[in-house]
This record gives C-alpha cells, structure tokens and sequence, in this order.
C-alpha cells in the first residue's frame, strides 16, 4: 500500500509461496536441477517470504559448496532459526528488522553497530544493516564499520522494492568481485534510482543508469572508527552532501 511520500506498507499473501512440501525421509525439497544450480552459482541471495526450512536447505547446499549466502531479513517477522543464520554470509535488514531480531534498540548508530555485532554472534559472518535516508553501513569481522552515504533521490515516488535492489545489486558487485565500500556504492545507487519509478519490478534500474548515476554522485563510503555522536555528524554531513 503506497503512502503519501512514497513510503509503503506491504501485505503478504503467501499463497504457492508457501505451499512447499513437508521434507520427509530426507528428500529435498528443492529439484536435482535446483540443487545443482546453487553449488555453480556465484552467490545465492534469500529472502523470508518463503519457508524458513527452504531457505535452510538452499543455504546449506550453497556453504557446502563455499557459495557466499546474502540473506534480506525482509518478508517475515518472526525469528531466523540458528541454523539458518549459521550458513548466512551476509544478512541485510533494515533498522526495524535489526532490532526485531535482537531484541535491541536501533535508534542510533552506536546501537545499531551493537545490534549488528549481537547477530555476528548469531553466527552471522557479516551484517548490511539499510538505514533508508541515513544510508547503510556495513559490520565485518575485523575490519571496520564501512558507512555508505545514501544518493537521495530528488522526488521520492516509491520506496516499495527499494530494499530488495539495495541487496541483489549488492550481491551483484561483490560476484563482480568489487569491493565492500563499492558494493555499497553501487547497492546506494542502485536504491536511490528505484525509488524515483511507481512499482517494484519496474523501478529496479538497469546498470547504465546506475553507472551514470555514480558519475554524477562520486560519494564514496568510509569506515567508521569514532564515538556514537561523532558518528551521527559523519552520517548527517554525508548525506547533506550527497543531496
């Protein structure tokens, strides 16, 4: 449901989504094609609209194959099964997901980096976290923080998708082997041109708009090092720059 401002609230109606057969006496639930298709793949890239036990096993299939899992904790509000974390790669929620998940505050970005180390914990090797106008930022282990101003749009028409680009246009750069702090630009830009169309499949840009836009909005990321206030001034300053 599209809101004044572009922003958008969603009702899921799983129908075959969720339709999938109960796993018993160890046959897949996924096809020998299916299977087959995720060790060769270069990522595999899930979401929550779909049974937590399907996303299990294709996530299984892919660590088994050292196939890098990107998860978008998107389409569910329940808990993500320890399992299913365990064989996450990268899992990408947005604030609101990041503190359902914890059980902690997101309010600031201090408390966002702390509910983004408490789902390392979890098992989860890295954490996406997608800030909507403050940007993103990015958790690894022993590294740190990589922040990524977001490229405001001029008129914001429709925020619907706008998450799901940032993650698979992040998934594409990283097989594209670039690196985190471009995976998050090119995932920046990727975002900012959807929110721009009306609809969900239409808005996701193609990539010579995305590099088009890159070369008009050279805003690079950064890594954090510094206190939650000083992080705040980092993250409003770059955003003003980048509008």
């Amino acid at each position: 449901m599209l809101q004044p401002g572009g922003k958008n609230s969603i009702i899921i109606v799983g129908g075959a989504n969720v339709a999938w057969p109960r796993l018993e006496d160890g046959i897949s639930r996924l096809t020998s094609n299916a299977q087959h298709l995720i060790t060769r793949a270069g990522a595999v890239l899930l979401q929550r609209e779909i049974p937590d036990a399907v996303n299990l096993e294709a996530a299984k299939i892919a660590k088994g194959a050292d196939v890098p899992v990107i998860m978008d904790a998107g389409g569910a509000e329940g808990p993500i099964p320890d399992e299913l974390l365990k064989c996450v790669t990268v899992l990408s929620p947005n604030e609101t997901e990041l503190a359902r998940l914890t059980s902690m505050p997101t309010n600031s970005l201090e408390e966002i980096l702390q509910a983004a180390t408490k789902v390392q914990e979890m098992g989860v090797k890295q954490v996406l976290v997608k800030m909507g106008e403050n940007g993103s930022v990015l958790v690894c282990d022993g590294a740190p923080p990589i922040f990524q101003p977001a490229l405001l749009a001029p008129v914001v028409v429709d925020t619907t998708g706008a998450g799901d680009t940032f993650t698979a246009a992040y998934t594409v750069a990283l097989i594209e082997s670039q690196t985190p702090a471009e995976a998050l630009r090119f995932a920046a830009a990727s975002a900012s041109l959807c929110v721009r169309t009306k609809g969900t499949i239409p808005s996701m840009p193609e990539r010579k708009a995305v590099l088009q836009l890159l070369k008009e909005h050279p805003v690079a990321a950064e890594s954090l090092s510094m206190s939650d206030e000083e992080g705040l001034k980092t993250i409003e300053g770059a955003n003003s720059k980048a509008n």
